[in-house]
């Protein structure tokens, strides 16, 4: 058993280093995907329907942190829309976006700047002229694919719920960052991972520690992440 003792800790910056730092070790056959997810206190995955109500700097320096470490990012058409994403700071770092559909109109702007690619099934219809797009599965996207696919060793997965849970199920997940927020926000708001039920294995603690603000920021490796298995 173990405190967590908030005197003497590092600066931020060097807590956030260690906290990403990545195994020396790396699943073989495909990228090493890491997921990152921020829930506040009572389990709530957002404020006014999006994750962002929830962070602080020092989330914020994570998430960035774990973009400049990896060579793409794999997230939901649905989280790009309501997080309203953009072209991402990282230097030619590549968003994908999985969706059913070949609708990019809820985010025109991210498709305009050249940095994101659509992650779709075979069934969906053409994407707009210009948009880059990778297609895996037949009839709904298969991720499993889209990992061998994605070009570079690190994959950072940002969800959002239904992407996360759907990863997790089929055991694509090596390393898990989670924030949990000092806020108990109440409502309807839903889980951080949901879908198919996943392997009950538990995982183990890599890494931990807590800001000055009390948000708590956790990373779990799977057993054959953290030994270089596949």
């Amino acid at each position: 058993m173990r405190v967590l003792d908030p005197d003497g800790c590092p600066p931020l910056e060097e807590l956030v280093a260690q906290h990403v730092a990545l195994p020396e070790a790396r699943s073989g056959g495909r990228a090493f995907l890491r997921l990152n997810m921020i829930v506040s206190a009572d389990g709530g995955s957002a404020v006014a329907g999006v994750s962002t109500g929830l962070g602080n700097t020092s989330d914020h320096a994570v998430f960035g942190a774990l973009r400049e470490g990896a060579d793409c990012v794999l997230v939901g058409m649905a989280t790009v829309v309501a997080e309203q994403y953009r072209a991402p700071t990282t230097e030619g770092l590549q968003i994908y976006v999985v969706t059913s559909k070949n609708d990019i109109s809820g985010d025109p702007e991210l498709f305009a700047s050249g940095r994101a690619t659509l992650v779709l099934p075979e069934s969906a219809g053409p994407v707009p002229a210009g948009v880059p797009e990778l297609r895996v599965g037949k009839s709904r996207v298969d991720l499993a694919q889209a990992l061998e696919a994605l070009p570079g060793k690190v994959v950072m997965a940002e969800g959002g719920p239904t992407v996360a849970g759907a990863l997790v199920s089929a055991g694509l997940v090596d390393e898990y960052f989670l924030t949990v927020a000092p806020r108990v926000v109440g409502g309807d708001s839903g889980r951080v991972v949901r879908g198919p039920d996943a392997d009950p294995t538990p995982w183990s603690l890599q890494h931990g520690f807590v800001d000055d603000d009390g948000f708590l920021f956790l990373r779990y490796g799977r057993s054959s992440a953290a030994t270089g298995g596949a």
